[in-house]
């Protein structure tokens, strides 16, 4: 029960997005179904989707970057050489923790100045959109700030067992 539960809350960005994208795809076949079998289609599916895939992608990202899945920070590290790598990461983790910070803050500026915005066919709160944004940078943000105390530790002990996480590979590492 405790492993479950733990991993549940490990993979938690995984769900929401795949719950996310899950709505998306669904709400859309309906949709063409729909415009198909009874030639009507229904009017929300269009904001609906949209609204679910940009929950799905901030999330996702999210997630990515938990992983250490992103591309372009694991090739910045490997240009490198192996001595001066470990301090090169801990920059790009304080470069992770300002700008994804900077815009988190800077979204809820964004929220604050639209929170009054409705969608155009559902009347949804436009708030509600726009704080896939925050929440897809704050998540980012507090797992930068968790793998810089990683990699702090990993680089003053130089103990293994405090080493970040790394990316899982992929054939194309091979």
């Amino acid at each position: 029960m405790k492993k479950t539960l733990t991993t549940i809350l490990f993979n938690t960005e995984e769900i929401v997005s795949a719950a996310f994208l899950s709505v998306t795809v669904s709400v859309v076949i309906l949709n063409v179904v729909m415009r198909y079998v009874f030639r009507s289609g229904i009017f929300w599916v269009e904001e609906v989707a949209t609204t679910a895939f940009i929950w799905s992608v901030f999330v996702g990202a999210a997630a990515v970057y938990k992983r250490k899945m992103h591309i372009g920070i694991d090739l910045i590290t490997k240009l490198f050489p192996e001595s001066i790598r470990k301090i090169i990461v801990i920059v790009i983790d304080l470069m992770m923790i300002a700008i994804n910070g900077y815009v988190c803050y800077l979204s809820v500026f964004m929220i604050q100045a639209n929170r009054l915005k409705t969608t155009p066919v559902l009347n949804i709160p436009a708030m509600y959109v726009n704080l896939s944004i925050t929440v897809g940078f704050g998540l980012i943000m507090l797992h930068a700030i968790y793998f810089l105390y990683k990699d702090v530790k990993y680089l003053i002990t130089g103990d293994a067992a405090a080493a970040p996480p790394v990316a899982a590979t992929t054939k194309l590492d091979s």
